[in-house]
């Protein structure tokens, strides 16, 4: 085993982010990216507020969300294999139009004005479907872009694209729905994936390690190898406890502003664009400069926690926009930095299905939050369901801090060779 860190100290070079990001390689890509989660974020507004304009039942709003991320878990152990085993850029390319399909055919319904319930969620099911087969690919993508001393700077902007996405999407299309109506919204977000199509046919990308003609890879393997591995099975669950502790970030702002808070309903997007810019600025600012440890992931989720309760225990909408601001720059830190580690500890041969798990952990785990959220909210109350979202990441910060303890070797991520 050769251990080997990136930069001074374990960390990336100083002006690592910025050279990333003007790479002949990688500027396409990251572009196109930017372009295609943003028009996600258009789609995810668009189809949300359109079936509770058809049905008026939050039920079948939440039912949209389970379908479009149902695929990512129930298919995880045929996407990890496939990024493994087929070219990787071409099958993020047939997924992307595969999307951009299914999202066409949702416009012209709606421009008919034909659509239904049925048609939003069987298109989000069948989405999830295509999306579930981009994650992993889309993410063993990233280092075949970079240089080994450039990935941590990848990943974090790799992390921009989907939160400056989730930042500037649903403020386009609120716009878009309000003057030209949802069969623009979605028109639009299906020209976004055939935007990420064209980056992918700019960039040049090295043919990577595949199984022996005639071998097919199995998941099970890889989650063999992650169940005795001291660093990526930890960090796998620090993906999971992150995105359960800043769902109330999507779930719960709208009651917050108007129950809470006092003010409109619309402040709901100036929480959830808050939240958006301290993940992009968290990226910018503190990832790409960090140092990635198994210390330093456990005291960005400890600040995810403490953001979010102090959101749930706030009274006023200007400290809970200053929490959710902090909470999305820990949010970007520990899971950007997580998934350097992870990238960095894998083999080729499984990148491909050990991206599907990690998949898993960071979308797959939504619904289930979703509905945790929901109930608790309901039952109990706004305040006391945001504080018990934010209990298990505080927890794993505590085992994470003592992992670190336990295996100094692992605070400057390296690579088994």
């Amino acid at each position: 085993m050769s251990h080997e860190s990136v930069g001074a100290g374990g960390g990336p070079e100083k002006n690592s982010t910025f050279r990333v990001l003007m790479q002949r390689n990688f500027a396409p890509y990251f572009l196109g990216n930017l372009l295609s989660s943003s028009g996600t974020w258009i789609q995810n507004l668009a189809q949300a507020v359109l079936i509770f304009r058809l049905t008026g039942s939050t039920f079948l709003v939440s039912l949209v969300t389970f379908a479009q991320f149902l695929g990512v878990v129930v298919l995880a152990p045929w996407t990890g294999s496939a990024a493994d085993r087929f070219d990787r850029r071409r099958l993020l390319m047939l997924t992307q139009i595969a999307q951009a399909a299914v999202v066409v055919a949702l416009a012209i319904v709606t421009y008919f004005d034909v659509v239904n319930a049925a048609w939003l969620v069987g298109a989000a099911l069948t989405v999830g479907v295509a999306k579930a087969f981009s994650v992993p690919p889309q993410q063993a993508l990233v280092p075949q872009l970079v240089s080994r001393q450039d990935l941590q700077s990848a990943v974090a902007l790799n992390s921009i694209t989907f939160n400056l996405g989730r930042a500037i999407g649903p403020l386009v299309g609120a716009a878009i729905i309000a003057t030209l109506g949802f069969t623009w919204a979605f028109g639009i977000n299906a020209l976004s994936y055939m935007a990420m199509v064209v980056a992918l046919l700019m960039v040049d990308v090295p043919e990577h390690e595949k199984p022996a003609r005639g071998v097919r890879p199995k998941l099970l393997e890889t989650v063999r190898l992650v169940r005795h591995d001291p660093r990526i099975g930890p960090l796998l669950v620090v993906v999971g406890l992150v995105a359960v502790a800043v769902d109330p970030v999507n779930n719960l702002t709208p009651a917050f502003s108007v129950e809470i808070y006092g003010r409109s309903d619309t402040y709901t997007g100036i929480l959830t664009g808050a939240f958006g810019l301290g993940a992009v600025i968290g990226a910018a600012l503190i990832v790409a400069r960090a140092r990635a440890s198994f210390r330093g992931i456990a005291i960005a989720m400890a600040a995810v926690g403490a953001a979010i309760a102090a959101f749930g225990l706030s009274t006023e909408g200007t400290v809970g926009l200053v929490a959710l601001f902090v909470a999305g720059m820990a949010f970007i830190t520990s899971v950007s930095l997580a998934t350097t580690v992870v990238q960095m500890e894998v083999a080729e041969q499984h990148r491909g299905r050990l991206m599907a798990l990690w998949g898993v952990a960071f979308l797959g785990v939504r619904p289930v939050a979703s509905l945790i959220d929901g109930s608790v909210a309901t039952l109990v109350g706004l305040r006391e369901a945001a504080i018990l979202m934010a209990i298990p990441v505080l927890v794993g910060a505590v085992f994470l801090a003592r992992r670190a303890a336990a295996f100094p070797h692992t605070e400057a991520y390296h690579r088994r060779s």
